[in-house]
């Protein structure tokens, strides 16, 4: 076997497991049913995967690197800089309806040292969240940032992954409902944002 078929025969693993993940969440699917659904027999999974603990890290992991190629990691105008990431977060959503449900449901299944590896990366992500946040309402503490930023994901995930096809009008609704709840961080210090445009 190439390592350009090994390559594709594990990305078929990957996007099998996410399909029945999906349906039928990570405890109920074994991996002989995912060695099918790939076209593949169980057996020759271990050829890619130590286990199916590491195929959901596997595509958690390429569910965060997704999101880091797609959001901006600084802008001077930090409003500016939260509207591109709740519009890159539900655009990600979107596109990806299964693999963000699966994010957002399944976390808690994964092992250990998974677990602990996909969560330093996933950090990397809400850091740059938590800092624009941070810039855009100072008055706030770390305490309430993070509850913001875990509330407002958890919100875009769980609605924009339940459209069967990405819907421009829903993203907007969705992006005007984020941007509405995030500016109530400034409404005890009288803040004004640009947020909304």
């Amino acid at each position: 076997m190439t390592a350009t078929s090994g390559r594709a025969r594990g990305q078929r693993i990957v996007d099998a497991a996410e399909l029945l993940f999906f349906e039928r969440s990570f405890d109920g699917v074994g991996v002989d049913e995912i060695g099918k659904a790939a076209g593949v027999s169980g057996s020759a999974i271990y050829r890619h995967f130590a286990s199916k603990d590491e195929i959901l890290a596997v595509m958690f992991d390429r569910a965060v690197d997704s999101l880091l190629m797609l959001v901006p990691t600084y802008r001077d105008d930090a409003h500016a800089q939260l509207h591109d990431l709740v519009h890159a977060h539900i655009g990600f959503a979107q596109a990806n309806p299964r693999l963000a449900a699966v994010w957002a449901r399944e976390q808690r299944c994964l092992a250990n040292p998974y677990r602990r590896a996909h969560q330093r990366r996933q950090q990397a992500y809400l850091q740059i969240w938590t800092n624009c946040l941070s810039r855009c309402y100072p008055r706030r503490s770390a305490e309430e940032i993070a509850t913001a930023v875990r509330g407002v994901q958890a919100l875009l995930f769980a609605e924009a992954a339940r459209a069967p096809s990405p819907s421009p009008s829903a993203a907007r609704v969705l992006a005007g409902i984020a941007l509405a709840g995030l500016r109530s961080l400034g409404a005890d210090d009288g803040a004004t944002d640009s947020a909304s445009r």
